[in-house]
């Protein structure tokens, strides 16, 4: 066995394919977290009375009930747990409808297993982090330094952005709280209004989530606006000036 120390992380794996569940919840195990296996919604929901989990590693695939409602009801019942989806479904409209329906996370299978414990633990650093219910909502305190490419916490952790992700960033941070659609950010980064660049502007969104949950534990601040653009919140900030075209 791999000498990993305990996260103390309860995790339910939900996958109906009695390898690939085996051999996830072995890995995780292996890494020092608390696993529980489960093939279909029904069981999820019997097993989370017994015992609450931090993450659910949900497929999508599933007998019964698809993954999308499932993923819907968990978050209705329980905001504060943690979704991560495995999926072989790889469009991006697929992508956009598992994020718009609950999920924190989207990885397309075959998964990276070091990737996904990665995810996982991520995510409850992220709501570990959340301030106090008297202290005003996490995204509040989002920030965009301009001068630095860099892209801030509430708690002040940073994560520099790359050229495609700051002039998407740039953007949306314009007008915060109002969406701003697909077709306006593809111009805004030199594309064409066709169907394929509007999928590369849904890939440089997806890619940023996933780098933001990975490298700052938090989700990014980054909503879907009706399948059909993206926003930042209302209040997010911006710093400084630009030190020269983006």
């Amino acid at each position: 066995m791999d000498d990993h120390k305990d996260t103390g992380l309860a995790v339910i794996v939900v996958e109906d394919e009695d390898a690939i569940r085996e051999e996830v919840c072995d890995y995780l195990s292996r890494h020092g977290f608390s696993v529980r296996g489960v093939a279909d919604g029904g069981g999820l929901e019997r097993m989370l009375q017994d015992a609450p989990a931090d993450v659910i590693v949900l497929d999508l695939g599933l007998p019964h009930e698809d993954g999308i409602e499932i993923a819907k009801r968990l978050r209705r019942q329980r905001i504060s747990i943690g979704i991560v989806v495995t999926t072989a479904r790889s469009r991006v409209e697929d992508r956009i409808l598992g994020y718009e329906t609950g999920a924190d996370v989207y990885l397309v299978k075959p998964v990276n297993y070091a990737e996904l414990a990665a995810v996982i633990a991520a995510l409850k650093r992220h709501r570990d982090q959340r301030p106090a219910a008297d202290q005003g909502p996490a995204e509040m305190a989002w920030q965009l330094d301009l001068a630095t490419w860099r892209l801030m916490t509430p708690t002040g952790a940073a994560m520099r952005l790359t050229r495609a992700e700051m002039k998407v960033m740039d953007l949306l941070s314009r007008t915060p709280g109002a969406p701003v659609m697909r077709h306006l950010i593809g111009r805004h980064m030199g594309k064409s209004d066709q169907l394929r660049d509007h999928r590369y502007v849904d890939q440089l969104v997806s890619r940023l989530r996933r780098k933001v949950i990975t490298e700052l534990g938090w989700e990014a601040p980054i909503g879907s606006a009706q399948g059909e653009g993206y926003f930042v919140p209302g209040s997010f900030h911006r710093l400084g000036e630009p030190t020269g075209p983006l």
